[in-house]
């Protein structure tokens, strides 16, 4: 299991989930459940230190009213690797988190020394838009982001019903996660206009997965990233939707850890 600590990053009280032992790997979480410590970071730990920071909104981690774009999401994770006396980390990030890794792999190129982006949002193609996430109810959402609609979390999305009100302590975390994501994500929906051409700025080797059954960002997103960011490959895993760190961690950890190596 995991070690909880409570780490200091400015005026923020940040979550820090860390486990495993080797060199550091940097995991930025998806809005999603991978925030708390799973399967794939368990995998993970038994080759590195991994380190999942809640971002700000998230869990009880502080501050998501200094947040009011991007940006402050990209100073706050380099402000807390200078905390954590870090340098260049490889970094892995899922779907929001991989948009976060992103940003800071080409604004502050020094920083990663590897990139992994998951069903990474962030960018944006006309005519292939990335499907609506804050306001699709969870019955037609759960098949845009699951392959597997037995899968536990997709069951649940299946059967919700508006009509039977949810337990506070599973409907809490879900809104103050869905007012994170929205507080960066709503306008422009879940991209950066700007991080397109800053891509070329990205030095470190990066690594692409995708879920080929993803229906909330399809698979044409994954060659758009390997296009932008030089020397990019892209892995695609079968049989899986748009949060493989939940619903294949066995084979996202496989192609992770012989990536990183």
């Amino acid at each position: 299991m995991p070690e909880t600590k409570t780490i200091t990053v400015g005026t923020k009280q940040v979550r820090l989930l860390q486990g495993g032992s080797g060199a550091p790997l940097l995991y930025l979480h998806s809005a999603g459940a991978d925030v708390e410590w799973l399967e794939i970071h368990e995998r993970l730990a038994k080759r590195y230190t991994v380190l999942l920071p809640a971002h700000p909104g998230f869990s009880d981690t502080t501050g998501l009213d200094e947040v009011d774009g991007i940006f402050d999401l990209v100073l706050h994770y380099t402000d807390l690797l200078d905390v954590l006396g870090l340098g260049a980390v490889p970094t892995m990030g899922t779907s929001l988190g991989g948009w976060i890794a992103a940003e800071i792999a080409a604004l502050y190129p020094s920083r990663v020394a590897k990139l992994v982006l998951v069903d990474a949002v962030g960018i944006w193609i006309d005519g292939t838009p990335i499907r609506e996430l804050f306001a699709t109810p969870p019955p037609e959402l759960a098949p845009l982001l699951f392959y597997d609609q037995d899968f536990p979390i997709a069951a649940m999305m299946r059967a919700y019903d508006p009509k039977v009100p949810l337990p506070e302590e599973i409907l809490l975390p879900q809104l103050k996660a869905l007012e994170a994501a929205a507080k960066i994500g709503w306008n422009p929906y879940l991209h950066d206009p700007k991080l397109e051409p800053r891509l070329r700025r990205v030095t470190a080797p990066t690594l692409v997965v995708w879920g080929k059954q993803d229906g909330l960002v399809p698979l044409a997103y994954a060659e758009k990233w390997k296009r932008l960011i030089a020397g990019a490959r892209v892995e695609v895993i079968d049989r899986c939707g748009h949060l493989p760190s939940l619903e294949r961690p066995d084979a996202l950890a496989d192609v992770v850890t012989a990536f990183l190596g």
